[in-house]
């Protein structure tokens, strides 16, 4: 015991033994430091944390920490951290123009259009005029694109090589370029005319005698090169299906203008995701649990008015069979149980029409049959799901009507919100509104209105 009580006392605080001293800053650490000792970062140990864990405790902080905490860093490092941040302009904005200016140099240009992109104009036309011609001409081209096509993220360095060149000429090429552009594992093999005509790997141009022809060692074979005007969700796809690293962006006439990589493909999905997930249930696509109350009233405010308009349709249903309801409670007992099985049904099938359309796995000609499909999964799982309810409902209540009326009113409302899980956000996809937006408050319109409906013209045709 005393023994253990000398080590504890050396060593600290027991510890998981499969925890590891960290050589960089965790959230909990910076918000340690933060409150007690904010001097008291290490400034190694600082460089080696990751831009996003920085970027997290910097959005805690006010705007004069924020810019104190930002001298610690290089200008690259800064600008790493801003562009992990939600509000990178409003933060670029806090310095002056000469530090910004430099971070704005240092990072790679799509993060750097990235953060110019969220400037106010005269902000933005300030910065361009101010950064030198070859940094603001880059981000200003970058800027034509929209934010949400593959122009607009893609970064323009590129590590590419012409047809005509020998294997010499091609590594050093590549020696001198090297630093300035992303991963050297693909290179992308260009005509006269800079059209995109094939890739070539390093390993093959290492491995290749020196005054080979480029042209004889190239793969002609392009899998998902794609316009600068593509859909950034159209661009992930692309990746995800064949396995791409890197994805070539081309003009109108073919000519290779950028590439978009991994990690902003990643950043798309998860955006993407997010915006999915948030506005499935009323709330801002761009909500963060840290904005102002004003800001996310204004946002959730309107689907809830109008979640209010679909809610009182349920309750009209239900003032339409209110003398029926007096003389048989039960069927008041048993309303939520009908309507909250209809929509878990429902949400299921919501769940996997929605990610199937944003994923491109609904074709044209798909949708009868994926109406039937789902129609017989909701009456099927609403056979089972109401044989079970019935039979238990029955036994409490002594009444096999009661049971008969449960389990027939389940397994239609289950079939009924199967069907409308699954046209109901092909229907908004038709009529050019976000699936993802309304599709839930619609879906329950129809389980909590038409599936008290069912239920209660059942209850009263077999109970009374």
């Amino acid at each position: 015991m005393v023994e253990e009580e000398q080590n504890s006392d050396a060593n600290g605080p027991w510890r998981d033994s499969n925890e590891v001293a960290r050589d960089d800053y965790g959230f909990e650490e910076l918000m340690g430091l933060y409150e007690h000792d904010f001097e008291g970062l290490d400034r190694l140990k600082l460089s080696r944390t990751s831009p996003h864990e920085l970027g997290q405790f910097l959005a805690r902080l006010n705007a004069n920490e924020q810019t104190e905490f930002l001298r610690k860093l290089s200008d690259r490092a800064a600008g790493e951290v801003i562009a992990e941040m939600a509000d990178s302009a409003e933060v670029l904005m806090q310095m002056k123009d000469r530090r910004a200016l430099r971070i704005l140099e240092n990072l790679q240009p799509d993060d750097a259009a990235y953060i110019v992109r969220q400037l106010d104009a005269d902000d933005r036309e300030r910065i361009l005029r101010k950064l030198p011609d070859e940094a603001s001409h880059t981000i200003a081209d970058l800027l034509h694109y929209g934010a949400d096509t593959a122009g607009g993220v893609m970064t323009p360095h590129v590590n590419k090589i012409q047809l005509a060149w020998t294997v010499d000429q091609a590594i050093q090429t590549l020696r001198t370029t090297g630093d300035d552009n992303e991963n050297l594992d693909i290179i992308y093999v260009i005509n006269d005319e800079g059209k995109l005509k094939g890739t070539v790997s390093l390993h093959r141009i290492i491995r290749a005698a020196g005054n080979q022809k480029i042209e004889e060692i190239f793969d002609a074979d392009i899998q998902g090169a794609c316009r600068a005007d593509a859909t950034s969700t159209h661009v992930a796809q692309i990746m995800a299906e064949f396995d791409l690293q890197n994805l070539p962006v081309v003009d109108n006439l073919g000519r290779l203008i950028g590439m978009v990589t991994h990690d902003d493909v990643i950043d798309i999905l998860q955006e993407s995701a997010t915006k999915d997930i948030q506005i499935l249930h009323g709330a801002g696509a761009d909500e963060n649990i840290h904005d102002p109350v004003t800001y996310s009233v204004a946002k959730r405010a309107p689907w809830l008015q109008f979640n209010l308009i679909t809610a009182a349709m349920g309750a009209f249903v239900v003032s339409m069979f209110q003398s029926q309801i007096e003389q048989l409670t039960l069927l008041a007992v048993f309303m939520t149980m009908i309507t909250s099985l209809g929509g878990n049904a429902g949400g299921q099938t919501l769940a996997v029409s929605i990610r199937s359309l944003a994923l491109g796995d609904w074709k044209k000609g798909d949708t009868i049959g994926i109406f039937f499909r789902e129609m017989f999964k909701g009456l099927f799982n609403g056979s089972i799901t109401g044989l079970v309810a019935g039979s238990v409902c029955a036994l409490i209540t002594r009444n096999v009507s009661v049971g008969a009326t449960i389990f027939l009113a389940m397994t239609l409302n289950m079939a009924l919100c199967g069907m409308a899980g699954a046209l109901i956000p092909r229907i908004l996809q038709k009529l050019k509104v976000d699936p993802a937006q309304s599709a839930y408050i619609f879906l329950t319109m129809v389980t909590d209105t038409v599936g008290m409906y069912i239920f209660l013209l059942l209850g009263c045709w077999l109970l009374l």
